[in-house]
């Protein structure tokens, strides 16, 4: 009877069901069981995130069509290859495939009895491979293979480890294990189409773009999922276009295109956006006919910035260039825009103006291309190179439009002067008010701007209005506390720096008025001079850089020609006339002669109208390069033979004229000057340096030493406190050899007597020379040595000397403010 009862029954299978359980145990029901509970379970779950992960990259990664698309997405726009990715399910994934591999696995005598295993390896694998942590992927799809496999998963197995290969720059090795069952499988085996676009990829690792071309043809002609198989075809119609083969890409574009409506939208685009740009049979306007009606569909209103961007590339191909750039900026300013189309068209636009030498404008271009790449990586880097190159042309290029926009102001009359600026201040305001009008639009404030009893900063009329007439009446105050009191702004100094460069400024406040901006307007004639040499020597620089570093001579001719008509000093105009003689000997002789005989005209004493009168005879050392005279020149002074650095330095201004050796040239000149003449002479010519080439690293560095020397206080001594004497002994510069031997005796005898001290020989200035003893404690120590009966010491007793402190031995070769009592 009580067998009878249902208790029992319930109990009894509870208690059946727990004992089956056991991992341990091969029988049938537990061996079901396991397989049930993993299949529907616990993978089940696990491939559901995958599944997740899988649509949410391929929604999110964008496709950058104008390079090779890559055979399989795996990383975002902005994600490194190298770090786990941000993509949520395949960590989910990975966790179930654990899940199911550490809970159900019936593994008795090397044997596995549980089916679903072989997947939740797969799984696994795939799941580690797509969170791009290859290396614990390939571990498991090894174990996959290693552990006997089904041959289904067997298969599929051996691809995604030879995909993981690939992804661990292994492609030889995927290669030689992938061919054979690429080459092996029938073409309607399910695994045919990715192990063959696997094998692709390798191949496209190594540059081999024909082995590449043939396995990712063959994948796309059986892969049955449409997405993958336009991806497949429009990366054939890529390979063949790089192998030069037209008429193989024409084939794989329309492949796409006869997929129709089966393939993504995107590829369709593309597709026809590629048919139109590489085949030349047909005519050019309809080729512009057939894109103007792919931009009038309203089912491509997602692709307008790639369709104009086309029509912009077919009429610059046309040379109508004023259409091109008009579709360009169409492309810009789409709303849907992608950052890949955004680089395209600044890289097009930047060589577009480039070539045409709007070289101001291609640099704009190549800014707003450095903010869209990584600065750690390749692109930037070369973008920012190429940018670097255009450093000098661009500040020069400002710098002109500043100077003559200021020197046109100065021209006018006190009444145009206002009228000018009154103008100024109505356009502003107008294009102020045409931004927040479109701003308001934007963001549809119609509402609340209607009104007009609306509050203050809702009201874009009102706000623009209350703006202007807060910068009329108080100017661009800076934003600190009491704001309103114009001594505490007046007074106000603010400190900016840059690495080991400091300077302080004072802020000026200019309210927004036509009276205020006049006002600010230079006055005085040493400001307007200034304002005129800072312009002519930027002309000069900007027509020897045409010439020297981008071959433009019709710029060069320009802006040298500029130079002439300026009233500029003669250093400046002998070298606009001799680079403008340089571009026109051979090319026009005729005009070339104006030039030359103006040179010698106007001014022949100038080693550039010596070099053109007797170019045989003129002294050229027997060095015809500017670098080894520079490198000659730096040796001298580096010998402190700064009169012979001088002469060096004199030659090198002609054949260095407009190189890029040139600034280094004037910097050594500026410091050859100050060693001779002085710490003023020195910040004098340095400021000369940092002006006339201040877009280059030499102006850089010659204004920060002056920045330098004013932060130190003309370099006022600051070193130690102990005591520490020189002993000097002065010659005339026309005694160099006497003190070249007296130098030689003396280091001899002071090796013998202490070997502490040490001796140099010092240029002053361009009449002394000084023979110095360093290192001495005790003036005493002198007095002892000159009593010192040594035969070498003779001199030291009738020689004229004298002991004085380092610190004013300092002073006196920064100030050249040593009296020779001997004079």
């Amino acid at each position: 009877m009580y067998f009878r009862q249902p208790t029992f029954w319930i109990c009894f299978s509870i208690i059946f069901l727990i004992l089956s359980c056991s991992t341990t145990k091969k029988g049938l029901i537990n061996r079901e069981f396991h397989t049930l509970t993993t299949k529907y379970n616990v993978l089940f779950n696990g491939k559901e995130a995958f599944s997740i992960g899988e649509e949410i990259l391929s929604e999110a990664f964008e496709d950058n069509f104008y390079e090779l698309l890559p055979i399989e997405p795996i990383n975002l726009r902005g994600e490194s290859i190298d770090e786990t990715t941000i993509v949520p399910g395949f960590d989910r994934a990975e966790e179930k495939a654990v899940k199911a591999i550490q809970k159900h696995s019936i593994k008795i005598n090397e044997v596995q009895y549980n089916r679903q295993i072989d997947e939740a390896y797969l799984l696994l694998g795939k799941a580690r491979y797509f969170d791009r942590r290859f290396f614990p992927a390939l571990e498991a799809f090894n174990f996959l293979l290693e552990t006997g496999a089904n041959q289904s998963n067997y298969v599929e197995g051996k691809v995604w480890r030879e995909k993981t290969n690939i992804r661990l720059r292994n492609e030889e090795l995927a290669i030689e294990n992938l061919r054979p069952l690429a080459r092996a499988l029938l073409p309607k085996n399910k695994f045919y189409p990715i192990a063959n676009a696997t094998l692709a990829e390798a191949f496209i690792n190594l540059k081999q773009m024909d082995s590449a071309t043939f396995y990712i043809k063959r994948a796309a002609t059986e892969e049955p999922k449409r997405k993958n198989k336009a991806r497949y075809l429009f990366i054939t119609g890529q390979l063949f276009e790089s192998l030069e083969k037209k008429d193989s890409a024409d084939w794989a574009y329309k492949e796409i295109l006869d997929l129709k409506r089966r393939a993504p939208r995107k590829f369709i685009v593309q597709a026809k956006i590629k048919q139109s740009m590489t085949d030349r049979s047909v005519a050019f306007e309809d080729r512009i006919s057939d894109l103007q009606k792919m931009l009038n569909n309203y089912e491509n209103q997602a692709f307008e910035h790639v369709i104009n961007r086309a029509l912009a590339k077919l009429y610059l191909e046309k040379q109508e260039d004023s259409l091109a750039l008009l579709y360009y900026d169409r492309s810009l300013e789409s709303p849907s825009l992608d950052s890949y189309t955004r680089i395209a068209n600044y890289e097009d636009l930047a060589d577009f103006h480039f070539e045409k030498g709007a070289y101001l404008t291609s640099g704009g271009y190549l800014d707003n291309l450095l903010r869209l790449f990584d600065e750690g990586s390749v692109a930037y880097k070369k973008m920012k190179r190429k940018r670097d190159n255009l450093g000098e042309v661009i500040s020069y290029e400002e710098t002109v439009q500043l100077t003559d926009s200021i020197l046109n102001l100065i021209s006018m009359t006190n009444t145009e002067q206002l009228a000018y600026f009154e103008n100024y201040l109505n356009e502003k305001q107008e294009q102020e008010a045409q931004k927040m009008q479109e701003e308001k639009e934007e963001k549809r404030f119609q509402l609340l701007s209607r009104s007009k009893t609306s509050f203050y900063f809702y009201n874009p009329n009102q706000t623009l209005q209350g703006r202007q007439n807060y910068l009329a009446n108080w100017g661009n105050r800076p934003n600190v506390d009491n704001w309103r009191r114009a001594t505490a702004i007046l007074n106000l100094e603010t400190e900016s720096k840059t690495g080991e460069e400091s300077a302080t400024t004072v802020a000026i406040i200019i309210q927004e008025t036509p009276e205020s901006f006049v006002a600010s307007l230079p006055k005085t004639n040493e400001q307007r001079d200034s304002l005129a040499l800072l312009n002519q020597k930027a002309y000069l620089q900007l027509g020897m850089i045409y010439k020297e570093k981008f071959n433009d001579f019709s710029l060069a001719h320009e802006r040298l020609e500029k130079v002439l008509n300026l009233d500029a000093p003669e250093e400046i105009v002998v070298q606009a006339l001799y680079h403008l003689y340089r571009m026109d000997e051979k090319e026009n002789p005729s005009q070339a002669q104006k030039y030359k005989n103006q040179l010698f005209s106007n001014h022949p004493e100038t080693p550039f109208a010596q070099l053109l009168s007797d170019p045989e005879n003129y002294d050229l050392s027997g060095i015809v390069t500017p670098e080894t005279l520079y490198a000659k020149a730096f040796s001298l002074f580096e010998q402190q033979k700064f009169i012979e650095t001088l002469k060096e330095i004199e030659l090198l201004t002609v054949l260095a004229s407009g190189s890029q050796i040139e600034p280094k040239i004037n910097l050594l000149k500026a410091h050859t000057l100050g060693r001779l003449n002085g710490i003023s002479v020195w910040k004098e010519a340095l400021n000369e340096v940092a002006t006339n080439y201040s877009a280059v690293d030499e102006g850089k560095q010659a204004k920060a030493l002056v920045i330098q020397i004013d932060a130190l206080n003309n370099l006022e001594d600051t070193g130690p406190i102990y005591k520490n004497y020189k002993w000097i002994f002065p010659f005339n510069q026309l005694e160099k050899m006497k003190a070249g031997q007296f130098y030689a005796n003396l280091k001899e005898a002071i090796i013998l007597y202490n070997k502490r001290w040490s001796v140099s020989l010092d240029t002053y200035d361009e009449e002394i020379v000084f023979v110095v003893v360093h290192g001495i404690r005790d003036p005493q120590e002198v007095e002892t040595l000159k009593n010192n009966e040594h035969q070498r010491l003779g001199e030291l007793k009738s020689k004229e000397n004298f002991v004085t402190l380092a610190s004013q031995y300092r002073n006196y070769l920064k100030n050249k403010n040593w009296i020779n009592k001997s004079k």
